[in-house]
């Protein structure tokens, strides 16, 4: 289909991460958040949202990009991509969206499983 450029700046919710580039295999799809049942190395469900400098000289959030896609040839995967600032994640419940919140974490990007538990909060819902 296309490609989608992934190029995240050095920010306080996550380092610098040079350009990705990966092979779309669908039509992207923007959300307001993501709701994931599990993360790796996590208990419980997460909430995954866009980290964007639009919102200020810290950030805040933004929608997410969801496509799926090929790297390098491999198997087909979802990848879930944030704003300049990366993603922003949290364990469900957890309260307001933070930089300083311990129990949040960023992430330039992710890779899921296409077929795999996930909820997207679409604008309006």
């Amino acid at each position: 289909m296309g490609r989608i450029y992934i190029d995240v700046e050095e920010s306080r919710n996550c380092g610098y991460h040079p350009m990705q580039t990966f092979e779309t295999q669908t039509d992207e799809r923007e959300v307001i958040e993501l709701w994931l049942p599990g993360v790796p190395g996590r208990i419980g469900p997460h909430l995954v949202v866009g980290w964007s400098s639009d919102n200020g000289n810290e950030g805040g959030p933004g929608p997410v990009t969801l496509v799926e896609v090929t790297d390098s040839g491999a198997a087909v995967s979802l990848l879930v991509a944030g704003g300049d600032y990366g993603l922003r994640i949290k364990p469900e419940g957890a309260g307001d969206w933070s930089l300083d919140a311990t129990e949040q974490w960023g992430e330039p990007y992710m890779l899921l499983d296409p077929e795999g538990a996930h909820k997207a909060t679409n604008a309006g819902e």
